[in-house]
């Protein structure tokens, strides 16, 4: 009987791989949201835990945690080898450094232009100066980038190009990545600085989500699928934003100029590519 049961057990087991493995991206999105969203609906909607700033951090464990296991289950270990390979692939060209560093903020900059007062409420105080390395840091780790580029960029938006097309994956990765966040907007932080959940507010994050995607993926596609690169360009929008609230307090919360200078940098990227955000389908890459 406990053989039987065994056997029974393993089959299973098997059968269960395989359909992972028949419906990747399927699977890899449905785990992401499953996990993130049980954390979120249970402990910090149900029963909410105290606000710090390690707070979000389990819910990061969705995109990461999908990203790996569907990484292993599809691609073995050689697979968890390559996407580990890719999150310290640092030697790229030095534009690409100055996109993330210098442009994500100069563009956020630029669209806080478009919002009455914000520059004239300029204040950075001695100890904020001080502290941006660690703030840096800090929204790296417990802001999302270094936790979610791994399954968002690392393990979807490969097989969404090669099976959409740069333009259409981009924009269905977008999509679903703007989705992720749906329930945060339950929370009162998260709805509070990210345009509250009203139809505006969810359009404007929605475009938002959806630019910052493609010029992530046109970042990608040149740097030899680089996820230092990804997770700094999403790093240095997320940092821009937080920082914002602090140096810039007339513009605080206010997402609409930046997100239409973004917009703005995303359509130029699609129209200068014609689409092809730099993508070299795998049969035509060099070995």
């Amino acid at each position: 009987m406990q053989a039987a049961n065994a056997q029974a057990t393993t089959r299973t087991a098997g059968g269960f791989v395989q359909l992972l493995r028949r419906y990747p991206l399927v699977s890899y999105f449905v785990m992401a949201y499953a996990i993130s969203w049980f954390y979120v609906i249970a402990f910090e909607i149900v029963w909410p835990l105290p606000d710090t700033i390690v707070t979000d951090v389990p819910l990061l464990l969705g995109p990461v945690g999908a990203g790996f296991v569907m990484t292993g289950v599809v691609a073995g270990r050689a697979g968890v080898k390559q996407l580990l390979r890719r999150l310290v692939l640092w030697r790229v060209s030095v534009p690409w450094y100055l996109l993330a560093i210098v442009g994500m903020p100069a563009l956020y900059l630029l669209g806080l232009a478009l919002v009455p007062g914000a520059f004239s409420s300029f204040s950075l105080p001695l100890t904020t100066l001080l502290l941006l390395p660690v703030f840096f840091v800090v929204i790296l780790v417990t802001g999302g980038p270094l936790l979610e580029e791994p399954g968002w960029r690392g393990f979807a938006l490969p097989r969404l190009q090669q099976r959409w097309g740069p333009l259409v994956g981009t924009l269905i990765l977008g999509v679903l990545w703007a989705g992720w966040h749906l329930p945060q907007y339950f929370t009162p932080v998260f709805s509070a600085t990210n345009g509250g959940l009203t139809a505006s507010g969810l359009a404007i994050f929605l475009v938002a989500a959806v630019s910052f995607s493609v010029i992530i993926t046109w970042a990608f596609n040149h740097t030899k699928a680089s996820l230092v690169i990804a997770i700094l360009i999403h790093q240095c929008i997320n940092f821009s934003q937080g920082l914002t609230t602090t140096i810039l307090p007339g513009a605080k919360n206010n997402e609409v100029g930046p997100v239409f200078v973004f917009a703005l940098a995303a359509l130029a990227i699609v129209l200068a590519t014609r689409g092809r955000l730099g993508y070299t389908p795998p049969a035509e890459s060099n070995p």
